[in-house]
């Protein structure tokens, strides 16, 4: 009985965390405001670090980190993925890709130490990488509900010049950004 408990609460559970606008797994395929009903009587308060997520520009990602384009921190893109078949990746993915998905990479500068948060608006695996090395990440959550943000990557970074490289994207165009939080 005491097993089945955490599956027969599951619902109502994602219930309450909806009402008070938490992320929960439950309610995870139910973020984007375009294609999400409940979303349409929402009032969203997103972060003020996230606050030009809604102004994104178009950027093509590069399939190599010699035409990788730089993405500035606390700018918002529409990332234009490729095939993942035809990127080389700067470092093994953390996570193997499924077959058929899509990747990318940018470049980003960062001016001080501090912890930077990459936000995504789909489900994708992020690397962030510093000359060969892969930097591990500090912190994972879901995005705010209703804001089209669906996942946010945070890494401890010092000053200088990193990669990130995005595997495994179900879908070719996948906003993103990069900003400090502390």
């Amino acid at each position: 009985m005491v097993r089945f408990l955490p599956t027969l609460l599951e619902p109502l559970v994602a219930g309450i965390a909806a009402a008070v606008g938490v992320s929960h797994p439950a309610a995870a395929a139910m973020q984007n405001p375009a294609t999400d009903p409940s979303c349409a009587n929402v009032r969203v308060a997103i972060s003020a670090e996230l606050s030009h997520w809604s102004t994104r520009t178009p950027l093509t990602t590069g399939t190599a980190p010699r035409n990788a384009p730089v993405l500035g921190i606390g700018r918002a893109a529409d990332l234009r993925l490729a095939p993942l078949s035809a990127v080389q990746p700067r470092i093994a993915p953390g996570k193997a890709p499924p077959a058929g998905s899509y990747a990318g990479l940018v470049m980003f500068q960062v001016p001080r130490t501090g912890t930077y948060r990459v936000a995504l608006g789909q489900k994708a695996w992020v690397d962030v990488i510093r000359g060969r090395a892969g930097v591990a990440s500090s912190a994972h959550a879901m995005g705010p509900r209703c804001t089209g943000v669906a996942k946010l990557v945070d890494f401890p970074l010092r000053p200088g010049r990193y990669v990130m490289q995005l595997t495994g994207a179900p879908v070719q165009t996948l906003p993103a950004t990069i900003v400090r939080v502390k």
